[in-house]
């Protein structure tokens, strides 16, 4: 009986396992537009530039061609 209820126990942690990464992966597709359309927003006055999802980075264009970070969860390098 202890050996049945490790084998329960194995497929039950594995089933999570792979739900998480699943359901991971649904929220980014369901968030990422969402957020990009919120650095849209964002950049107000200034052109959209880009939006990394990953990073949580929004860059917007200025009329003088200048590409500036609005925000980001990590701070890039030269800042």
């Amino acid at each position: 009986m202890k050996k049945r209820n490790r084998i329960i126990l194995a497929v039950i942690i594995l089933s999570l396992t792979l739900l998480s990464c699943i359901g991971s992966e649904l929220v980014r597709k369901g968030a990422e537009p969402i957020d990009r359309q919120g650095c849209k927003i964002d950049c107000k006055d200034l052109e959209f530039y880009s939006y990394d999802y990953p990073t949580h980075t929004c860059k917007c264009k200025t009329k003088d061609e200048q590409i500036i970070t609005i925000y980001s969860w990590i701070k890039e390098e030269g800042e």
